[in-house]
């Protein structure tokens, strides 16, 4: 009797929408993996596939991809027209943007950072991909595991990152420890030294500040100034001659009269 595909395992194979970082040919291998496993036939696996299309894709298959009506054809054609080869500076990017997400294991953290390392525009063995993996665990003490004792291969370092989790290492802060540095305490502030600082500024402004004061008030009064200085001579503004004022000036008609 053949099995026909539940719900929960068609559920399970990620859908396919052909962004830059999915690998179409991964996923035609998913399916085919748990095909065997579910003795699926190959209209079953046509069927699989077309249920777990999106997007672009999607539109695809419903535009061209519905005239291969059997699933070596459809496969052929669905890996034909979307497998992309990356630039290396894209694919570069990918690599360093995939880091470990929190409360994800390190299994799917490997796993799905191994898929984009087959994106790679050159091929890439499982031990040249290794580094990558390791960088970007989400845990230093992870990292210094596994940089102390490489794994030689994708089995290997997944099984290496679950016996640390399992280990409990996982359980320990996300921060390095601190470090302790030779930093020299900071000297007090002289206090005396500021003040006196202070205060020799505040004098010399003041000092300037009536300095400037007097000139300008000795300036604006004329006639007045500061106690001790020289009056100017006395101007009569009749005659503007000096010696007496306007109102004994002989000038005048009444001080003539008086005069005689």
């Amino acid at each position: 009797m053949v099995n026909r595909p539940s719900t929960a395992v068609v559920d399970s194979i990620p859908k396919f929408e052909g962004r830059m970082d999915e690998d179409v040919q991964g996923f035609i291998n998913h399916i085919d993996r748990v095909a065997t496993s579910e003795d699926w036939t190959d209209a079953h696996r046509l069927q699989v596939g077309i249920r777990r299309l999106v997007k672009t894709v999607l539109l695809w298959h419903v535009q061209t991809g519905h005239t291969h009506v059997d699933w070596a054809t459809w496969s052929v054609a669905l890996v034909t027209n979307f497998s992309r080869r990356l630039s290396f500076a894209d694919w570069n990017r990918l690599i360093q943007d995939r880091v470990q997400q929190p409360n994800e294991s390190g299994m799917e953290y490997a796993l799905d950072k191994f898929r984009l390392c087959r994106l790679s525009p050159t091929p890439l063995a499982e031990q040249d991909a290794i580094p990558f993996l390791i960088n970007g665990l989400a845990k230093w003490e992870h990292v210094a595991a596994m940089t102390a004792a490489a794994p030689v291969n994708i089995p290997a370092f997944i099984a290496r990152i679950q016996q640390l989790e399992q280990l409990g290492v996982s359980a320990r802060s996300d921060v390095a420890p601190n470090r302790q540095m030779n930093i020299p305490p900071p000297q007090p502030p002289d206090l005396a030294a500021a003040f006196n600082n202070f205060s020799e500024k505040l004098v010399a402004e003041l000092a300037t500040k009536l300095e400037s004061l007097t000139v300008s008030r000795s300036v604006g009064r004329g006639r007045g100034g500061p106690p001790g200085a020289a009056r100017p001579p006395m101007e009569c503004w009749l005659c503007h001659n000096t010696g007496h004022k306007a109102r004994y000036c002989p000038t005048r008609p009444e001080n003539t009269s008086a005069g005689r």
